[in-house]
């Protein structure tokens, strides 16, 4: 039997509780900005964050000053959602974020648009 249906339900409210502050297991910060996120879907969703995680055991990442807040927070909430929206002039912002957290998918979707 399947329940299709599961795993984007199963997303969804992991994504709730990273939006409410609930259940979140490591704090990323960029420039100042502090985001709370669960482990395992930055791990499943990043090398990067699969090595800070994984080899290293991180549970508080700071992420190099190049990279803009704006555009990880929307990387962070893809990363749950499977949706990225960017403005034309934002795309190398997004390039950058996709880049050092090796989300070779993003990467790719933004050469694409320049």
């Amino acid at each position: 039997v399947d329940f299709p249906e599961i795993p984007s339900a199963l997303l969804a409210k992991l994504n709730q509780q990273r939006v409410e502050g609930k259940l979140c297991d490591i704090s990323i910060h960029v420039q100042g900005r502090v985001f709370r996120a669960h482990r395992a879907v930055l791990a499943a969703s990043s090398p990067y964050f699969h090595d800070q995680v994984l080899l290293k055991n991180m549970t508080s990442i700071v992420l190099p000053s190049v990279m803009d807040p704006g555009a990880f927070e929307t990387v962070l909430g893809s990363a749950y959602t499977g949706r990225l929206a960017m403005a034309p002039q934002e795309i190398v912002n997004f390039l950058t974020v996709g880049s050092v957290l090796q989300m070779w998918h993003i990467v790719d979707k933004c050469t694409e648009l320049l």
